[in-house]
């Protein structure tokens, strides 16, 4: 429960509706607070034909913001069916995070409020003189603010939702949880170790579902309180079920603890997600390079578009990996994720769906190349691994020799990049 909660709350800036009530309160609380300091102005003032002329301006801002609304509602669902259709509906998540959006609809929102609000204001005759004045400059900053927000929303619009934009935001994504990963290759733990025979483990109480996180400071607390040692036996990502343990105990009272704390430290969902979970992201950017690559598509251009984001990514996971933090946490263990286990999310998809298609193949094995020459201790056995696949499932398909000789001279380079 604890997980979940600080997850929830970790999690409530990316939804949309809490930046949204987050703007009308504050709106609704400016329209509402200029009576207050009306008394603040100098009882003598030359302002009376602005402020006599803020109804009719809230009037028009509220009628404005609700066409603007309705608009920018209807262009981001069909931007949200466009990625679904043509990339993967697993970039909807970051979509929807999008600060920009959630910015400007926010705005957009609580402009709607604050006029309405205004509008009963002056109706039921809530403002005085100078209240009326206050409220007037409040509107003249609310559309100072929704100017420079529209502005920015159509400049979003040019861009939002499309291919190379959908590609940069899981890139980023990615990136991110491979720095991280890089940085703590084991959850900030101990390096995995082998797992006494006589461990006892530890199962999820729960349905089946996928890892989306785990809190390996509660486990180093509860290992802690009850003197044992946790060997993790999953990592985020990975698919869970009561038949499959979570993570093993070992001590002289492992048999009688509580295992709940446990559990409560390793947070289950139906669906993966972005934040520590490094291979969801290779995963995404391999879904939409297959599906540019499906007969119906034939993009092999967003293939390579893809490919290259993918090498960046790993030259991420290279940098941090060269000066990984110490581990924080001495009675827990962690996982393991493989270089290899990283390739085959991202390389072997499109290597198997563009088997046929010559110019993927040879971005593959550029690709491959770059990374074995430029960290050899990280990535050449995974490297000459993947070129090899990537060049035998060409072979079953191309058939033009000069292509295959080509393609054979691309996968030795990668093999013999070990050798310098």
């Amino acid at each position: 429960m604890i997980l979940g909660l600080k997850k929830y709350l970790s999690r409530l800036p990316d939804k949309i509706w809490f930046r949204a009530m987050l703007f009308s309160v504050a709106a609704i609380a400016t329209a509402v607070a200029a009576e207050w300091f009306g008394p603040l102005l100098p009882h003598e003032t030359n302002l009376e034909i602005a402020s006599g002329s803020v109804g009719d301006i809230l009037t028009i801002l509220a009628t404005s913001m609700l066409a603007v609304i309705v608009f920018s509602v209807s262009i981001m669902v069909t931007a949200y069916g466009s990625a679904t259709s043509t990339a993967t509906p697993r970039t909807i998540a970051l979509m929807l995070a999008d600060d920009r959006s959630q910015n400007a609809l926010s705005t957009f929102l609580g402009t709607f409020l604050f006029s309405i609000v205004g509008i009963i204001g002056l109706s039921a005759r809530y403002y005085d003189d100078r209240g009326r004045i206050i409220l007037f400059f409040a509107t003249i900053a609310v559309i100072v603010v929704i100017t420079g927000t529209l502005i920015n929303w159509i400049q979003q619009l040019s861009t939002f939702g499309r291919m190379n934009d959908l590609i940069e935001r899981v890139e980023l994504a990615t990136s991110k949880a491979l720095r991280w990963h890089g940085q703590h290759p084991y959850l900030n733990a101990q390096p995995p170790v082998e797992i006494p025979q006589e461990a006892l483990p530890v199962s999820s109480d729960m349905a089946s579902g996928v890892v989306t996180s785990v809190d390996v400071g509660l486990l180093e607390e509860a290992a802690e309180k009850y003197g044992v040692t946790v060997y993790l036996a999953i990592h985020p990502g990975k698919l869970v079920y009561p038949a499959r343990p979570l993570l093993y105990l070992s001590g002289d009272e492992a048999s009688g603890v509580d295992q709940q704390p446990f559990r409560d430290a390793i947070l289950v969902e139906h669906d993966r997600s972005f934040d520590q979970d490094p291979r969801f992201g290779l995963v995404v950017l391999s879904e939409i390079a297959s599906r540019a690559l499906s007969p119906a598509v034939n993009d092999p251009g967003t293939a390579i578009s893809v490919l290259d984001s993918g090498l960046r990514c790993f030259e991420g996971l290279a940098q941090a990996s060269s000066a990984p933090e110490d581990a924080q946490y001495s009675r827990v263990h962690g996982p393991v994720i493989t270089t290899e286990d990283l390739f085959n999310d991202f390389f072997a998809k499109i290597a198997r769906d563009g088997s046929g298609m010559v110019e993927v193949q040879q971005r593959i094995h550029l690709c491959l190349l770059a990374l074995a020459q430029s960290w050899p201790n990280i990535f050449y056995e995974a490297a000459s691994e993947a070129s090899r696949n990537a060049l035998a499932r060409a072979l079953d398909t191309i058939v033009h020799k000069p292509d295959i000789k080509d393609l054979k001279a691309r996968s030795q380079r990668v093999i013999d990049s070990g050798e310098t």
